[in-house]
């Protein structure tokens, strides 16, 4: 059963209308009466917190209800708010809802990166976007003309980590063998090499919405969590939709560390070519150890479409500060159908218009060619001895 909360406003001191992040001018304002709210856009007071104290963070920080619901302060609505839903507006007057209780349950956030791109900026990228791929169904189009994108912040943890990494593997010497017909072929020889290479990592970033594909989100990456960051303020999500984190930064990290042991395995590669000299490199496996290994919470910006087709649904995201696109596309079987028509209609007049009547403005005939000939009489009668067979031979043709 949902459990009644308290959501939280941010009212215009000059005239009681909303507070907004107008992502325009990079500064809160309100809506009603354009006056300038005060922004920390500073990324002062973002720290890192080991890993290994994750779990007694989670465990210390304040329990919350999965489903919640609160009532519209502006026009008395009832407003649901799913299991990790910790922002969104009044379906009824479009007034913003923060459940700022929730967002902090847990482990509150460390920081976020504002929103840089707007709503009609996001659509202009989404357009291009769809319009180049191929294929591409009438209705995806008609979402983008029709503005459906919803800003959300997503929720991400970050990890830092020094890496120390064992490897083993091959190094490959390349070598050419020629054969008794002077062709060459190039072969490996093989040799089993070790070592130990390392690497600082800052920021990895994973996703941790319940709602999101992993994949779909890597295609949005990177954000820039250092430089663009500000210390968390709820009045960010004021007017856009928010997710709390779902599964924790303990369990998210595997995922970092696939990402870190891509970066090693390179470095391996780079280390058994260069250092040790070998033309190519095969890595086997490699063992890591981390070493001051500290995550951030950060809330990240992205404008979010689903789109339902064929019985399946897709997600399409653009990064909220970049305008980054990424999404998995769905094909239009009778598009894919007409053009195979088509082009095998073009292949079909290409034959019967160049290559049918090339062939048929000429007659050969054994031992001699010979071609139609434009002439001014009503017969024409030419006689050609062969060159090869002393054949005399006549042809008469009817006038032009």
């Amino acid at each position: 059963m949902a459990e009644a909360i308290k959501t939280e406003s941010f009212v215009c001191p000059s005239c009681g209308g909303h507070m907004k992040w107008n992502i325009k001018k990079q500064a809160f304002e309100c809506e009603s009466c354009r006056t300038p709210g005060e922004a920390d856009l500073s990324g002062e007071g973002i720290i890192d917190h080991p890993l290994d104290e994750y779990a007694a963070r989670d465990a210390g920080g304040d329990a919350y209800p999965d489903e919640t619901y609160a009532i519209c302060r502006n026009c008395g609505s009832e407003i649901a708010f799913s299991k990790n839903e910790t922002a969104t507006v009044c379906p009824m007057c479009g007034s913003p809802q923060v459940d700022a209780q929730k967002q902090m349950a847990g482990v509150p956030p460390d920081g976020l990166v504002p929103f840089k791109v707007d709503k009609s900026d996001a659509q202009d990228a989404f357009k291009k976007w769809v319009k180049s791929r191929w294929f591409a169904p009438n209705k995806l189009k008609e979402s983008y003309q029709q503005g459906k994108l919803s800003g959300v912040y997503l929720p991400f943890w970050t990890y830092d980590s020094h890496t120390e990494a064992h490897y083993w593997g091959e190094g490959g010497t390349y070598y050419e063998e020629e054969d008794d017909e002077g062709n060459t072929t190039t072969h490996t020889d093989w040799t089993p090499v070790s070592g130990y290479v390392s690497a600082d990592f800052n920021d990895i970033p994973v996703c941790d919405g319940s709602e999101r594909t992993q994949d779909v989100v890597e295609g949005i990456l990177p954000y820039s969590t250092e430089a663009g960051a500000s210390v968390y303020n709820p009045a960010f999500l004021a007017g856009v939709g928010a997710e709390h984190y779902d599964k924790g930064a303990a369990n998210c990290f595997p995922q970092a560390e696939e990402q870190m042991e891509r970066t090693i395995r390179s470095l391996a590669e780079d280390d058994i070519t260069h250092r040790k000299g070998y033309d190519t490199a095969s890595v086997n496996r490699v063992e890591m150890e981390h070493h001051n290994l500290s995550y951030k919470h950060l809330l990240l910006p992205a404008w979010v479409s689903a789109f339902a087709y064929g019985g399946k649904e897709y997600t399409y995201m653009i990064n909220g500060e970049t305008g980054q696109v990424s999404g998995k596309r769905p094909y239009s079987v009778p598009k894919i159908v007409a053009a195979v028509i088509a082009g095998l209609l073009a292949l079909f007049l290409i034959y019967n218009i160049f290559i049918k009547d090339a062939d048929a403005k000429e007659y050969v005939y054994p031992q001699t060619s010979v071609s139609i000939v434009e002439t001014q009489a009503q017969t024409a009668t030419s006689s050609a001895f062969s060159g090869d067979s002393g054949l005399l031979m006549t042809t008469d043709f009817p006038a032009a």
